[in-house]
């Protein structure tokens, strides 16, 4: 009878917890979250030289906040803009193409701010010559 009971007040137990809104933390709800938290960049091709995509970068970064490290070689500059870390990498991929990547983070790193990374990338698309 004690068994009986026993799994009785489980299934009660678990009946409530899927009613009350903790079914997304019971399932594995949070897993999307994390999907969504890896999704920081905004990247893009561009038909424009190298050194114009990397200057338009560095001023964008210059004005809107400022720069940590540069390291052109590498194709890195990274630095902070309203309390988000930002990384962009400027790749060659062809003799007429550039590769931007645009990424932010805000609160100790730990989440994405796509709306500065757009930002940032669309003030450096209209900076390029």
């Amino acid at each position: 009878m004690k068994i009986k009971n026993s799994l009785s007040i489980g299934a009660l137990i678990v009946s409530f917890s899927l009613l009350s809104g903790c079914a997304l933390f019971l399932i594995g709800g949070g897993v999307a979250g994390g999907i969504a938290i890896s999704k920081d960049t905004i990247e893009g091709n561009w038909d424009k030289s190298i050194d114009n995509v990397w200057s338009a970068s560095r001023q964008v970064m210059m004005q809107e906040g400022f720069i940590r490290l540069e390291d052109k070689a590498r194709g890195k500059i990274e630095g902070e803009v309203r309390k988000s870390q930002v990384e962009i990498e400027i790749h060659k991929i062809s003799e007429k193409t550039v590769q931007i990547h645009v990424k932010a983070r805000k609160g100790h790193n730990l989440l994405p701010d796509m709306d500065l990374a757009n930002e940032l990338y669309n003030k450096i698309f209209t900076k390029v010559k």
